[in-house]
């Protein structure tokens, strides 16, 4: 398989984490399908640069109905999906006894249970063809048991559960599935994080300075290639030697 004509699907494109692998993932070559709600002013500035390489597909992941529209617009453009990158979210924080039920259910279906639909729609391509790679992006905070943290970190934990079922699951079909699992990246999101939560991980952290959406995007197109291709099931954790 060639990079230079594989198509890659990633979700979150517009901002952020997503927008950058999708920067990156062009650079490589792939031709990129890029989806969210809306086109950002960065987004479209790479769409407008590259219109032969990148285009854009709605997606709201907390719409199934649109979650359906966009596979099947995704269909009618292409007949090969090499790489699928899971990385549209929504983060909420809250102690457990404040958590609403509601909220949390809402979240878990952008950040798993749509995520996974959406999934299951993409990798019925790549079974046909037998090949491809899927790559969700999780967090560390699926892994620690911080304060706060109870639906965020338990949808990204879900997620990453879900990782190593389907790589044991689709591994026959010759289609790897690996997360990402960064600390906090300096994004609009981490803006929204408490101070004093950003600091606690910060120290907690052995090396220094910022993890950066570029830095995730490095690492995915490492992942995505077929320098990876016997790596599959794996959680990478990129949290500047965190201890657990």
């Amino acid at each position: 398989m060639s990079e230079h004509s594989s198509v890659v699907v990633i979700t979150g494109a517009s901002q952020g984490i997503g927008l950058s692998i999708a920067t990156h993932m062009q650079a490589l070559g792939y031709q990129v399908i890029a989806c969210s709600r809306h086109v950002s002013t960065e987004l479209e500035a790479l769409i407008q640069k590259h219109p032969n390489q990148v285009t854009h597909q709605v997606l709201d992941l907390a719409d199934e109905a649109s979650i359906k529209a966009c596979a099947k617009a995704i269909f009618s453009t292409t007949s090969t999906i090499d790489v699928l990158i899971n990385c549209a979210g929504i983060a909420s924080g809250g102690a457990f006894m404040m958590s609403s039920i509601t909220e949390m259910k809402s979240l878990f279906e952008v950040n798993y249970f749509h995520t996974l639909l959406l999934t299951q729609y993409i990798v019925k391509k790549m079974m046909i063809k037998r090949h491809g790679v899927v790559l969700n992006i999780a967090s560390t905070a699926g892994i620690l048991g911080d304060k706060g943290t109870l639906a965020y970190g338990g949808s990204k934990a879900a997620l990453i559960h879900a990782t190593k079922v389907m790589a044991a699951e689709l591994g026959a079909f010759n289609i790897r599935v690996n997360a990402i699992a960064p600390t906090v990246v300096q994004t609009a999101m981490a803006k929204q994080m408490d101070p004093q939560a950003l600091a606690t991980l910060a120290a907690r952290s052995s090396l220094q300075g910022d993890v950066l959406p570029d830095d995730v995007a490095n690492l995915v197109a490492f992942l995505v290639s077929d320098q990876a291709n016997k790596i599959s099931g794996q959680v990478i954790r990129l949290d500047k030697a965190m201890p657990f």
